[in-house]
């Protein structure tokens, strides 16, 4: 099925923008600011500020390690009030819905609510009033969109090439069902990259439409001559049984190798936006190679974090 991607109402008639659920419909400025004032972040030497009158929940239907504790780190570091809610210990375990969670939370004056749900279209239902008191962010949601991972893979991306506009990159692995790949192509298209190759196994292909003006490489012709590899997770969990790859056999044809980096540029970066299956997606020597910027990602996930907060919050 075609993943519908509407673009929800996240921005008043200021400019103000009042909810982050997804990338699409974002101008560069507002973006930029998220990035400067993340920029700004990154270079302070953080400890906990004297805590603030703002109360924030983490609601994380499925799993996390790097989002959910990133944005708890944010929180923390900005003096923000941080409840974790763990779906099986709520009422969602009672069927209530997320609707209803998140009146009741902004009654008790909850100022943030960070979201994963496995449905692409759950955070849209939570931003109805614009200006309601509580502030929806998409910490990941179905194949939709993963508009934070975009941010911060722009970021990173931003720290190491100067010229976006002439910039090379292949987005290997998993399209089909991933999330970050969607956001952070809206991110990169949104900053002028335009060569972006996308390289896939049968049956893992996007759907029409979902990556405009791109077309699919076999993984030498994606390789050859790009200055950034973005490789993906096979996303099983996600996967009919049909279409579960043999891990060998993708290693073999699709894995990232030092060998098959040297079809790229020479100064050629990798990113990965985690969790890494080493040896699976990239070579576990990769990971920590002078080629590669996955734990800058990480560690750039809690400057981006703090700016968004900051910006939702006026």
């Amino acid at each position: 099925m075609p993943v519908n991607r509407p673009t929800p109402l996240q921005i008043d008639r200021t400019g103000k923008l009042c909810h982050l659920i997804t990338l699409d419909g974002l101008t560069r400025t507002t973006v930029e600011s998220i990035l400067d004032r993340a920029r700004f972040h990154r270079h302070q030497e953080w400890t906990q500020v004297s805590s603030r009158p703002v109360a924030t929940a983490l609601l994380f239907c499925e799993p996390s390690t790097r989002t959910r504790a990133s944005f708890e780190l944010a929180a923390w570091r900005l003096g923000y009030h941080v409840t974790n809610l763990v779906p099986d210990h709520s009422s969602l375990a009672k069927s209530e819905t997320l609707s209803e969670t998140a009146a009741t939370l902004e009654a008790m004056g909850f100022s943030f609510l960070v979201l994963r749900h496995s449905n692409p279209l759950s955070a849209m239902t939570l931003i109805n009033p614009l200006d309601r008191p509580l502030h929806c962010i998409s910490g990941g949601t179905g194949q939709l969109s993963h508009p934070s991972q975009g941010l911060l893979d722009l970021f990173t991306v931003c720290e190491h090439f100067s010229d976006l506009d002439a910039l090379t990159v292949a987005i290997i692995g998993d399209i089909r069902h991933s999330r970050v790949a969607r956001s952070t192509f809206t991110a990169l298209r949104l900053f002028g990259v335009q060569d972006i190759r996308l390289c896939t196994p049968p049956g893992l292909e996007p759907d029409p439409g979902d990556f405009p003006e791109t077309k699919l490489y076999p993984l030498e012709g994606a390789l050859r001559g790009v200055r950034l590899v973005i490789a993906l997770r096979l996303q099983r969990e996600r996967m009919a049984d049909t279409l579960q790859p043999d891990t060998s056999r993708y290693r073999k044809n699709y894995g990232l190798t030092l060998e098959r980096l040297k079809l790229c540029d020479p100064h050629v970066r990798i990113m990965h936006p985690g969790p890494v299956m080493p040896d699976e997606e990239l070579a576990g020597e990769l990971i920590d190679s002078p080629y590669s910027l996955v734990r800058e990602q990480v560690r750039n996930g809690v400057p981006i974090r703090m700016a968004i907060f900051e910006t939702l919050a006026g």
